[in-house]
């Protein structure tokens, strides 16, 4: 299977969502989007896919500021500021998912990794 992350290097969360596509054996396409910047296209694609509002697509410490902001002021933000996108995002055949918690990337990666399988700060989640 064949697997896209949108991801951070310098997130843990990002980190286990890259180890777990690999460690189950996918084909993983890296998007550093905070090197490559962000479209309107690829945040409404993210947005869409995972079935989520624009103001989820921030993280809680970049939303001060955006509250009642509208989808288009938000994808603006995230257009200038794409350190603000929440992460990490993981897009499979079955889907796309925000990959907080790490759990919910089970529905969209098959085959998984083996079991047990454990984030890097030791949490089960396999």
């Amino acid at each position: 299977m064949n697997a896209t992350i949108w991801h951070n290097p310098n997130c843990s969360k990002s980190r286990d969502a890259l180890r777990f596509l690999s460690d189950a054996g996918h084909d993983i396409t890296v998007v550093l989007y905070q090197d490559t910047g962000l479209t309107i296209e690829a945040l409404e694609r993210l947005m869409d896919g995972a079935g989520i509002s624009a103001s989820t697509l921030l993280r809680p410490d970049a939303q001060k500021g955006l509250e009642g902001a509208d989808t288009a002021e938000v994808l603006a933000h995230l257009i200038a500021h794409p350190e603000s996108l929440e992460r990490p995002f993981v897009q499979t055949e079955r889907g796309i998912r925000l990959a907080r918690p790490i759990e919910a990337l089970v529905d969209i990666v098959d085959p998984l990794p083996p079991s047990p399988w454990m984030t890097e700060k030791g949490e089960l989640v396999l």
